[in-house]
């Protein structure tokens, strides 16, 4: 009885620091009209990690409201694809080795009306539904550990 006591503690694992996960975010205006977002994500700790990808930029695209879009008018509403999505594939997870970084780019007109000129204020932020630290996903959404992401701000006039 005390050895079944003392199996769940050698299972536990440190829960993951906010400093052993970065982000940086860069909009980047174009010629034409489009604005570019750059997406940095940085695994600063010493474990890898496996984040579930779903709705954020590094799914590759917009399928979730993973920058909030606003002018001095207001919210611009998120026009991107949102799925609905059954349990998660291995692929859906993005490994991230210990001292590595990872980038994304996506084009913010995809998913947003954006206006012409003007101010254009952008937040990025969006949840990771699953973050693994040992083991190999998938896992089940019972066993899901998600964590909240900010990836900053940034203001653009143009």
């Amino acid at each position: 009885m005390f050895a079944a006591c003392l199996s769940p503690m050698a299972l536990a694992v440190t829960p993951l620091q906010h400093a052993e996960l970065s982000c940086q975010f860069k909009a980047t205006p174009k010629p034409d009209g489009q604005v570019l977002l750059q997406f940095k994500l940085s695994n600063n700790g010493k474990r890898d990690l496996h984040l579930l990808r779903w709705g954020s930029p590094f799914e590759g695209a917009w399928f979730g409201p993973f920058v909030q879009a606003s002018t001095p008018q207001g919210e611009l509403t998120f026009q991107g694809a949102m799925r609905k999505r059954g349990d998660p594939s291995a692929q859906d997870y993005l490994h991230l080795p210990a001292g590595e970084s990872l980038s994304a780019e996506l084009t913010l007109n995809d998913a947003f009306a954006v206006p012409p000129n003007g101010t254009l204020r952008l937040k990025a932020r969006w949840h990771w539904h699953d973050m693994m630290l040992r083991g190999a996903p998938p896992r089940p959404r019972a066993q899901h550990r998600g964590l909240d992401q900010d990836c900053g701000e940034v203001t653009l006039d143009r």
